[in-house]
């Protein structure tokens, strides 16, 4: 049986204090047909206790109210059929039946009986608000001043802060970033950016490809921007993100960051986060090019994860040869290197080479069949890769390559041995000089082990590594769940005299539990407990002990000191992941 509404009371001082510039108590509603009982109002913090307590959806059946003001609307097209609203304890989403009718600004009382509470990916929401019928606008123009906090605070308090209005200053979108749109406005698909600050710490901006602005390029400078905080969970995952109110809101009129300008990702990274699913590929600048057959590379997903795909299996695909070509403007001096991840279907054959890479000096975009095509001796997945499962291709040096080059994979095969081929994280950077490297095959090396609640502790798995060699792991279910907090230490890693410094490694995950946390710092104490921590973002397994490469994580902002990388893994008496951790890389230039 759900619990009573009255008895979600109770609101935090903390809260009240944050969000008092809001008034106290309302004003007293004009003569409306809408009913209202004034014993009968509630906070955005108590329908928070509701939805808590009703331990799911609740949809009220009593004419209670709420008064609460608009601090994002419907006018910039990046939200549709709801609004965000505000009052002193906190932020909501409404979603409308119906839209238009509220803007910024305005103060509005909202009757409560019909419309449903509810969370969407842990962000709360009040759902089936009748604007003609439920909802009697107060006055205009009361505009909430945006809480001013930096990055790395509100990801540590997300929960806090969701569906209210913040402004960060001294941020700038990753250079790897720039010259992007906010969205692809053309197929209306919404992208996420992501933005950081000047130490590097980084959170995404998502974008509808229905705004109004979403066809405007990132603005290249550092500077002030506000917006709506949002979460978005998947499994463990917790995800923060922004909701840009307005595009004339992003103020970076001032110089980027000193130390983060170094490109960490330099001339070419693509994820095929943003290619269209179900279409050929369509790339700034890349080449889709088929000799034979008929079938094409291609935008795919799974799991989330997008990447680019060629099936080579079935009718009509005698003898057929794709070729993925990036554009031919990556500058090979200074040492590049190449690197990208490959996974082959189950029905691959033995005899069949399906992915080969090459390199060319001469090729300009469209004179595939004249240019002078160099093979490269990279890794690529085979028969003995498994079902789908991505495998790295090493660093791959182009130094003897002098000028303008551009890398293209090949895909071969025929109709008796064909195969599909899935393409990712395809890399060209400066290398670097390698600063950390640890693959737990052997023993901790110089890496700490450090339980500071719990009996269960980091040990090394012998067998259940991405190679199947040893991997770190954690777990904190042991004949039932325990409270634990554990954390694994790296040595410390001297960045005297580096500008552009990045962290990879792998990660496996199963089972429900808090994910683990990347965690950096410049003067770790011998106690992580007393260690001021930054918390880095990176891409982490999402299950089924499916190891995952973590993308690049970008430590440019702690070049020049020493620092300590960290693992933190937490587990409660009632859930308890399995993480595994391996293959942790810093290089630094």
């Amino acid at each position: 049986m759900k619990k009573p509404v009255l008895k979600s009371v109770v609101i935090l001082a903390g809260i009240v204090v944050l969000f008092g510039c809001v008034k106290d108590v309302p004003d007293a509603p004009d003569t409306s047909p809408i009913p209202f009982d004034p014993e009968k109002v509630l906070t955005i913090g108590q329908l928070k206790n509701i939805y808590t307590d009703s331990a799911g959806a609740y949809t009220f059946t009593e004419n209670y109210s709420l008064f609460a003001t608009v601090v994002m609307d419907e006018s910039s097209g990046n939200i549709y059929r709801s609004a965000f609203v505000q009052d002193k304890t906190g932020g909501l989403q409404l979603n409308f039946l119906n839209p238009g009718g509220l803007y910024l600004g305005d103060s509005i009382r909202i009757l409560l009986k019909g419309a449903t509470l509810d969370s969407y990916h842990d962000l709360f929401q009040l759902n089936n608000i009748d604007q003609g019928a439920t909802v009697m606008k107060m006055a205009t123009k009361n505009y909430i001043k945006p809480h001013e906090i930096g990055v790395q605070e509100l990801i540590n308090n997300i929960d806090f802060y969701q569906s209210t209005v913040i402004q960060l200053n001294d941020v700038q979108f990753l250079y790897s970033e720039l010259g992007e749109t906010f969205a692809d406005s053309v197929n209306k698909i919404d992208v996420n950016r992501a933005l950081e600050d000047c130490s590097g710490t980084s959170i995404i901006a998502r974008t509808s490809g229905y705004a109004n602005f979403a066809n405007r390029v990132l603005p290249e400078g550092n500077g002030t921007l506000i917006a709506i905080a949002t979460v978005y969970t998947s499994g463990s995952n917790v995800t923060p993100q922004l909701v840009i109110r307005s595009y004339n809101e992003i103020v970076f009129d001032q110089d980027r960051c000193q130390g983060v300008e170094v490109d960490p990702v330099p001339e070419v990274y693509e994820n095929f986060a943003n290619v269209s699913i179900g279409t050929n590929l369509s790339l700034n600048g890349w080449t889709n090019f088929v000799v034979a057959g008929n079938e094409r590379w291609r935008g795919e997903e799974f799991g989330g994860n997008q990447y680019a795909e060629i099936q080579g299996y079935g009718t009509g695909l005698d003898n057929l040869e794709a070729w993925l070509i990036t554009p031919p403007v990556i500058n090979a001096e200074g040492d590049k290197f190449l690197s990208f991840q490959s996974a082959m279907a189950y029905w691959e054959h033995n005899n069949n080479i399906p992915l080969e890479v090459f390199a060319s000096t001469d090729f300009n975009g469209s004179n595939f069949e004249t240019a002078s095509w160099t093979k490269l001796n990279a890794t690529v997945a085979d028969a003995s890769s498994g079902n789908y499962n991505f495998v790295e291709s090493g660093e791959i040096s182009l130094s003897e390559f002098v000028g303008n080059v551009a890398i293209g994979f090949k895909y071969k095969g025929s109709a008796t041995e064909s195969t599909t081929i899935q393409l990712d994280e395809i890399t060209i950077n400066n290398g670097g000089e390698p600063i950390l490297s640890e693959n737990f095959d052997a023993d901790w090396g110089d890496w700490v082990a450090l339980s500071k609640t719990g009996t269960q502790h980091w040990s090394r798995d012998n067998s259940n590594g991405p190679d199947g060699s040893p991997c770190a792991e954690m777990n904190g279910f042991e004949a039932g769940y325990h409270i634990n907090n554990d954390w694994l230490i790296s040595p410390p890693l001297d960045l005297t005299g580096f500008a552009n410094v990045r962290l990879t490694f792998e990660s496996a995950k199963n089972f429900d539990g808090d994910p683990i946390r990347i965690k950096v710092t410049e003067n770790y104490t011998g106690d992580p407990a007393t260690t001021s921590w930054t918390t880095m973002t990176a891409t982490l397994s999402q299950g089924s002990f499916n190891w995952t490469q973590s993308g690049v994580v970008n430590l440019s902002g702690f070049s020049g000191n020493q620092v300590h990388v960290a693992f933190e893994y937490n587990s409660t008496s009632s859930t308890a992941a399995a993480w595994r951790i391996d293959n942790v890389v810093v290089k630094a230039n």
